[in-house]
């Protein structure tokens, strides 16, 4: 019964933890270096265009990776409940 709430948290922040890391983290991390490795003196400006830019492409990619985001979130949830 212990093991198991203890077992639970763990998944709990391990949740946490990957919702911070992809979604919060990776995928800005990964339009950021995109942008910087297409248009290097455009990135390093960073006027209103780069930021208006940044921030169009960071929704599509929420939109085009939300489902892939939600299946990975739930594949470590499977096999952190452990049966």
């Amino acid at each position: 019964m212990l093991f198991q709430l203890i077992l639970d948290i763990i998944v709990f922040i391990l949740k946490m933890v990957l919702w911070v890391v992809m979604g919060l983290v990776a995928i800005p991390f990964g339009i950021y270096m995109l942008l910087q490795h297409l248009l290097p003196i455009f990135t390093h400006e960073a006027s209103f265009w780069f930021w208006a830019l940044f921030a169009a492409c960071t929704l599509v990619a929420y939109y085009v990776l939300w489902k892939p985001l939600l299946w990975i979130v739930g594949v470590v949830s499977v096999l952190g409940a452990g049966q």
